[in-house]
């Protein structure tokens, strides 16, 4: 039996899960309520390009990849039955999942200074 194509609310439920974030922590990096993004995943509501963007962004995809596709299309492979899922690196807390999500949502210059913090923390570690 052929899946159907899945739709915008479809992938952003597949991509946030993929990722291991609940909606709260997407809504967080978002700057958007709870609500409005559990809308988007419902198809209750669309989310502007502005957000599609914002939201690949933070799962580090492609804007394209949040887009329904035509019915020839496969859907994406799930990130789960890949070797890389079970890396050490994909079992994050949830606590670390949310850091990564709100790393991802700052600039180039943010970026740089929570690295330089992180790496000063750590030096003070040793």
């Amino acid at each position: 039996m052929e899946q159907a194509p899945m739709t915008t609310a479809e992938r952003l439920r597949y991509y946030r899960k993929a990722s291991a974030m609940t909606h709260q922590q997407m809504a967080d990096a978002l700057n958007i309520n709870r609500t409005t993004y559990t809308k988007y995943e419902s198809g209750k509501s669309s989310p502007s390009l502005q957000a599609i963007t914002k939201i690949a962004e933070i799962l580090n995809i492609s804007p394209l990849e949040l887009l329904p596709r035509s019915e020839d299309e496969r859907p994406p492979q799930k990130l789960r039955d890949t070797p890389i899922a079970d890396s050490p690196i994909y079992q994050l807390s949830d606590d670390e999942r949310g850091l990564i999500a709100k790393y991802r949502v700052l600039n180039r210059e943010q970026k740089a200074q929570a690295q330089a913090l992180i790496g000063n923390l750590s030096k003070k570690e040793k």
